[in-house]
């Protein structure tokens, strides 16, 4: 998107909606991931909690490891946390069961030289284009470690043969941005957000990755984080707009490559909790609830899953999450994702080439 002087304030005004750290498990048994109609294809996973599956450590109940404690992962088959950062799945399961999987590979565990033959999942909650005080991975230390593997031999050219990658980066970088008043700067941090983004997409490509899946970035404006004081009765118009400026210089940068998809997060988040007037996307009458959370810290500062010093709920838990578009202040629940993913499976197959 080109920086015109009429952006410049909804620019400013959105990076300081300062997003939380959009985090996303352990690795589960191999066997649970399924065969497939398209069991050739192998999915290499990067970003961040929309995407993680259980790459950070289970340490001591925070915001920042709160994917590993109820009431996350509760509406999976065995009702326990698996480290993602929903009720149940996320973005990177269902691209999966595009290509036929029950969910997301296995994530990254450097374990005998193994890689399971679906792929790996390198995503880490929390993470970014550069580093960040969560201290989760950055995107260019995931790729190094995708990278690392093709190498070694550890990823064979078997597994590259018909590789797809997913990079989900979802806008953790700009939190560094939210006591800066310098709206040059702030339309420079974005370019330079968008290049490590065009980088690492070309690293990944040169060490063997056939077609690459990138999102833009969801309308951050409607997330319930950034709704909540207004008693999610809408969304912010200067934070969707800075969104929308990210996803605009991403796709510049990234549109004459024919290797690339652009996975259209923004559109299709947008037909849910903030259609068009007149819209006909029945999609957005799925939900009860478009911008309130499930799972609803008592505190505007808590999180979901957050306890008390005497060991008491911070925080309330909706019974039927399928009526609620959010599971917590920034991540869908498992039936938002599949109304997102919905709306995108057919384009994605069709760049993949699948019917």
């Amino acid at each position: 998107m080109a920086a015109k002087l009429s952006l410049l304030l909804p620019v400013t005004c959105f990076i300081l909606v300062v997003l939380h750290a959009v985090h996303v498990e352990a690795r589960p048994d191999p066997a649970a991931f399924g065969d497939s109609d398209n069991g050739f294809y192998t999915l290499f996973v990067f970003g961040d909690s929309f995407a993680d599956t259980g790459n950070l450590p289970k340490r001591r109940l925070s915001e920042q490891s709160r994917e590993w404690y109820y009431p996350y992962g509760r509406d999976r088959g065995n009702n326990r946390p698996t480290g993602r950062f929903s009720n149940a799945m996320v973005q990177s399961d269902l691209i999966a069961r595009m290509l036929g999987r029950h969910e997301a590979p296995p994530t990254y565990r450097r374990v005998d030289n193994y890689v399971h033959p679906h792929g790996m999942n390198f995503a880490a909650g929390g993470s970014g284009v550069f580093k960040l005080p969560s201290g989760a991975p950055t995107l260019d230390k995931q790729v190094d470690h995708f990278r690392d593997l093709v190498q070694d031999g550890t990823i064979t050219r078997r597994n590259l043969r018909n590789s797809i990658a997913l990079v989900a980066v979802s806008g953790n970088d700009y939190a560094r941005l939210a006591n800066v008043n310098d709206t040059s700067k702030m339309i420079k941090f974005v370019d330079e957000v968008t290049s490590e983004i065009a980088k690492q997409v070309h690293r990944l490509k040169n060490n063997g990755a056939r077609k690459i899946l990138v999102n833009n970035l969801h309308p951050v404006g409607c997330t319930p984080w950034v709704t909540r004081p207004g008693n999610y009765s809408g969304c912010s118009s200067t934070g969707n707009m800075g969104a929308y400026l990210h996803g605009s210089n991403l796709q510049q940068k990234l549109s004459h490559l024919d290797y690339v998809h652009h996975v259209d997060l923004n559109t299709a988040f947008s037909n849910i909790v903030n259609p068009d007037q007149g819209s006909k996307h029945k999609v957005s009458s799925q939900f009860e609830h478009k911008m309130q959370p499930c799972c609803e810290s008592l505190d505007p500062n808590g999180f979901c899953g957050q306890k008390g010093h005497d060991g008491k709920d911070l925080f309330s838990v909706c019974n039927d999450p399928e009526k609620y578009f959010y599971w917590d202040d920034v991540h869908p629940t498992e039936a938002g994702w599949k109304a997102v993913m919905q709306q995108l499976e057919g384009p994605i197959k069709k760049f993949l080439g699948i019917n």
